[in-house]
């Protein structure tokens, strides 16, 4: 007894090249020698097609057009959309993005995670609103350190300085400790150009 085999039907496509002239409705208005065709963009077509480009086209028997590819590049830039919740991943090895000149990162929302990260930057820029740092150990290293801020609050449990040289030129300086306040030096020199106060239920010099 032979079984009939299963009848299976494909759809012959047929492959052209033409020349974008408009986007119309998500699709593309293609220029086909003496036709125009209206087609939309494959998914495996990561360059985004512009006005003037050159592509590759497919059509089926259901009148269907699809652009597979940009042959040619026009004079705008270059755009590369993936589909929603994409992922770019280097399983096993590295990924390198590099430009001559710049990398620019937009995003609503942005999550850096790594087990170990190095940032070599030569003259960087921040700006932004909130900044909220939780590490458990910081070690900073500075030949200069400029900071400019207009209000600065800190909360700290404990906190260890060793200083060699501090200037401070301050307006105004006012320091408050709950319990025990001690400062050791070889020569202490304060001087007031008004008036200097010492206030307490006990004062003792020398």
């Amino acid at each position: 007894m032979t079984l009939p085999q299963q009848q299976q039907t494909y759809d012959e496509m047929f492959f052209t090249t033409g020349k974008v002239q408009q986007m119309l409705d998500r699709h593309y208005v293609i220029n086909a020698g003496q036709r125009q065709i209206q087609a939309l963009q494959a998914t495996g077509c990561l360059l985004v097609p512009e006005p003037g480009d050159t592509v590759l086209l497919t059509e089926g028997n259901e009148e269907k057009a699809y652009i597979i590819s940009v042959l040619n590049r026009s004079a705008k830039p270059a755009r590369i959309t993936l589909p929603e919740n994409s992922v770019i991943a280097a399983q096993g090895g590295d990924l390198t993005l590099y430009a001559d000149k710049q990398i620019s990162l937009k995003s609503q929302e942005m999550h850096l995670q790594a087990d170990r990260g190095v940032a070599e930057i030569h003259d960087t820029q921040f700006t932004g609103d909130t900044v909220d740092i939780s590490v458990s150990r910081l070690r900073a290293i500075w030949s200069t350190m400029e900071t400019r801020a207009e209000r600065i609050f800190q909360r700290v449990t404990r906190l260890y300085r060793r200083i060699k040289t501090e200037d401070s030129r301050l307006e105004e300086l006012h320091c408050s400790v709950e319990n025990t306040c001690r400062i050791e030096a070889r020569d202490i020199s304060i001087e007031a150009d008004e008036r200097l106060r010492l206030d307490g239920e006990r004062v003792e010099i020398g």
